[in-house]
């Protein structure tokens, strides 16, 4: 070292290790304290007050001369001593916050004593710290308890807060994992996760919701038997699907069941007892009135004038979404026209095109049903299916010129004068590649039941009321269209019926 003082950065860098090496042994050193601070925990920690007031303009406000005893009720002492190892040394090395936890308790030590670069230190450590979650949900359901119980202390730490709520959504929680999630963090999932559809759509994930309530309620109380008892009593997603497709599937329930599983809720008679202001969370007029009336009403827990009223909301208000009376129309190109109310369509071109009905199946999990009755048989071919439109495509359709199957997004049925019934084997991927399927519609009054069942990503056809035959599976998600074509010449008629559609998730 010359006059100049250090010339090398090895020199300076040397000098500043030792320097805070030399600051570090002050922590917590009565040897070189002359004020203690008594935390949260009772613990007494010991401090250099004209160092520390020289670092924090807080602590000097509160450090006044003739200070020797502080106390800090809400700060505890391994806190408190990440923050003197940032005041002595500007690091957090040996009493770094190895966890969520105390991460946000330093976080709120670091704004009581305004160390805004403590605060963001420690903010970068839980947002790198997220990525150890994975897709583990005991671990998310953990971190969004903690972060739950320090209040929203940023909008960087909310968006933490709402990708722990993605990951548990992206999973069906067991017991173990609702366990895992204080009251608190419970109620913000499913704030977080309340299904934005229209109040007039069914919702499946409504009932999913409130078998979620009774299971987080049940692994508050019993978390070794809570997964056993809500399942013979609340058919999961699966169960329950099959149930509203064959109401013969009902669950195999009887009242001892119900009875057990109520005594498990109600075994703590707490009047603070979460179950009824979660339950009220639920809008029973969006579950499948079948759920309602063999799943969820039997059980008891919610009371009956609120069931009641959903009855009646969806006997006197509900708005049909998909109904048998709703009269859905249709667009297209110059070779067709409507005809009455504007369900039927007629060909009156000899040119080839399609239409497609102006009602959009938009909703990612649903199961929706529509007919389509000829009336008037075709010249040569006629193709019934769906029209798809990915959520980002834009623009106008072109619906002359090509048939429904050679449109590059149609899926469609055909009946083939010479070749039978067959259907697009790569529907809505090109150039059609056609398969047989057995039952032919090729005759007046003939019944198409097209049943699109977005929950599953398939697609089925009935004729005349036979048993639904699989058509296509791995359906995209995006918008769809029912959509026909009406062969080459000026021959043909169909009408479209809407039947039924809920909206499942």
């Amino acid at each position: 070292m010359d006059a100049k003082g250090l010339t090398s950065q090895k020199e300076q860098t040397a000098a500043m290790a030792e320097l805070i090496a030399d600051l570090r042994k002050m922590i917590n050193n009565p040897e070189y304290s002359d004020v203690d601070f008594v935390c949260q925990d009772r613990v007494r920690v010991h401090g250099c007050r004209h160092f520390l007031t020289a670092r924090s303009p807080v602590l000097k406000r509160m450090l006044v001369p003739g200070t020797r005893e502080l106390p800090l009720p809400d700060i505890s002492s391994t806190v408190l001593l990440s923050l003197l190892e940032y005041l002595y040394t500007g690091t957090m090395v040996e009493y770094a916050p190895l966890n969520s936890r105390k991460a946000y308790e330093v976080i709120t030590g670091a704004r009581y004593f305004q160390l805004q670069h403590v605060d963001k230190l420690t903010r970068e450590f839980l947002v790198n710290s997220t990525a150890t979650v994975g897709d583990d949900l005991t671990k998310a359901a953990l971190r969004l308890s903690v972060a739950l119980e320090f209040g929203t202390l940023s909008s960087e730490l909310e968006i933490l807060s709402i990708e722990f709520v993605r990951v548990l959504n992206s999973k069906n929680m067991e017991p173990v994992h609702l366990q895992a999630l204080s009251e608190k963090a419970f109620r913000y999932f499913l704030h977080k996760t309340k299904s934005k559809s229209e109040l007039g759509t069914l919702s499946f994930g409504e009932y999913l919701r409130f078998r979620q309530i009774i299971l987080w309620c049940a692994s508050q109380v019993c978390p070794e038997e809570a997964a056993d008892v809500v399942n013979l009593s609340l058919p999961d997603s699966k169960g329950a699907l099959m149930f509203l497709r064959d109401s013969s599937k009902a669950p195999a329930t009887d009242e001892a069941q119900w009875s057990y599983l109520r005594s498990i809720l109600l075994r703590k008679e707490d009047p603070g007892n979460p179950m009824a202001s979660l339950l009220s969370l639920v809008d029973l007029r969006r579950i499948h009135p079948e759920l309602l009336m063999k799943v969820v009403e039997p059980l008891h827990l919610v009371p009956p004038a609120d069931v009641l009223k959903a009855y009646q909301f969806q006997a006197l208000e509900r708005p049909r979404m998909f109904a048998k009376d709703s009269v859905c129309t249709w667009e297209h190109g110059t070779a067709y026209k409507t005809i009455g109310d504007g369900s039927t369509l007629q060909k009156v071109e000899a040119e080839i095109g399609f239409a497609r009905a102006t009602i959009a199946i938009f909703r990612p999990f649903g199961i929706y049903e529509w007919d389509i009755i000829i009336e008037q048989l075709c010249h040569q071919f006629c193709e019934i299916g769906f029209h798809f439109v990915s959520r980002l495509q834009s623009g106008k359709i072109n619906f002359n010129g090509s048939t429904l199957a050679q449109q590059p997004t149609g899926w469609a049925l055909n009946m083939d004068i010479t070749e039978g019934t067959r259907i697009n084997f790569r529907g809505g991927e090109g150039t059609p590649i056609w398969v047989p399927y057995e039952k032919d519609f090729g005759h007046v009054n003939a019944r198409i039941r097209v049943q699109l069942d977005l929950y599953e990503r398939v697609c089925s056809f009935s004729v005349d009321g036979d048993e639904f035959q699989l058509a296509w599976s791995h359906l995209l998600d995006g918008i769809y269209f029912p959509a026909v074509s009406l062969g080459k010449g000026n021959e043909g008629r169909v009408r479209i019926e809407l039947v039924s559609g809920f909206d499942l998730l």
